[in-house]
């Protein structure tokens, strides 16, 4: 009896030794379904990035909303437009939340504006936006501990003015980190390959665990840890007390077509599709390994019939 109580015992360790492997697996799983035709599509026929277009003011700036509130919303996510106001204007950052299951009040939230500088703003910042609505479509699939939000950010451009709106009315919040998705598409020769995560101090345990994610996920990029740049969406909920960061294009600062009319999918050799869908990938991997993917059916149910035989194998010996 005892002989046997000692194998059950053992299988259930191996069960439980295996579980966090499968549950690596499992999310190497999940960042590969990230695609580039997926992300591609967003980025040229969703977000108005062609020569001419314009998300600054225009009507296909409302136009774009539109279309990512659409596609929150189509993946069954809780999606709304939440207002505030700027120069006399009413504006919307378009939200989406994927509730956890098991600690719904702990947040992560993954944000980029998708305002332009009255131009097409394909790198900046639809490059950012693709990204949020590539891994909303395939993280939405699966059930996770934790909620995790999905923000596209309005009026970044005038001076961060809907990320500073949304954390104020959401500081009372347990936000456990927040990634910035800010021009993701520029990956000229010159220091190919090479993403820069910024932040202060205080948020260099989310830079190190994204670095670490890109280093996992990101298809060879080299992450480099850089410190506080208070110029995107980040920075308010850093100023807010919030652990948070931006990832962006290595080589901004060279970008040809910054806040130009050419900053367009139309540009010969300029937006690497591939190098942006890298970046979503390590994107994905961090949201699913902080916000804790939990374990299919199948394998909760071997576990949890492994246990309950050895506590009956050990309630049969007990008996005289």
């Amino acid at each position: 009896m005892r002989r046997r109580s000692a194998i059950i015992l053992a299988v259930l360790g191996l069960l439980l030794a295996v579980a966090p492997r499968a549950s690596a697996d499992a999310i190497g799983d999940i960042v590969a379904q990230v695609g580039l035709a997926t992300y591609s599509g967003y980025l040229d026929d969703s977000l108005y990035t062609h020569a001419g277009d314009d998300r600054g003011y225009g009507p296909e700036h409302d136009l774009a909303r539109t279309n990512i509130a659409g596609h929150f919303a189509g993946l069954g996510l809780a999606t709304s437009l939440d207002a505030f106001t700027y120069s006399g204007g009413t504006y919307y950052n378009v939200v989406a939340v994927q509730t956890g299951s098991v600690r719904p009040g702990d947040v992560y939230v993954v944000g980029a504006h998708y305002d332009s500088f009255n131009n097409p703003g394909a790198d900046d910042n639809a490059s950012g936006v693709a990204a949020i609505m590539e891994a909303a479509r395939v993280l939405a699939a699966y059930e996770f501990e934790a909620t995790m939000m999905y923000v596209a950010f309005d009026r970044e451009e005038q001076g961060l003015v809907g990320s500073t709106a949304w954390v104020a009315a959401h500081a009372a919040d347990n936000i456990l980190g927040m990634i910035s998705l800010d021009m993701i598409a520029y990956n000229p020769p010159a220091d190919h390959d090479k993403v820069r995560l910024y932040g202060h101090n205080a948020s260099l345990p989310i830079k190190q665990d994204l670095a670490d994610a890109v280093t996992a996920y990101g298809g060879g990029i080299v992450p480099v840890i850089e410190g506080a740049f208070d110029a995107s969406d980040h920075a308010p909920f850093e100023a807010a007390g919030f652990q948070a960061c931006l990832l962006i294009e290595y080589n901004l600062w060279a970008n040809p077509h910054y806040h130009g009319a050419a900053d367009n999918v139309d540009t010969a050799g300029y937006i690497d599709y591939a190098y942006a869908t890298d970046l979503t990938r390590a994107t994905v991997g961090w949201l699913a390994e902080s916000a804790v993917l939990v374990p299919e059916p199948a394998t909760l149910a071997l576990l949890g019939f492994g246990l309950a035989l050895l506590l009956r194998r050990r309630r049969a010996d007990a008996r005289p």
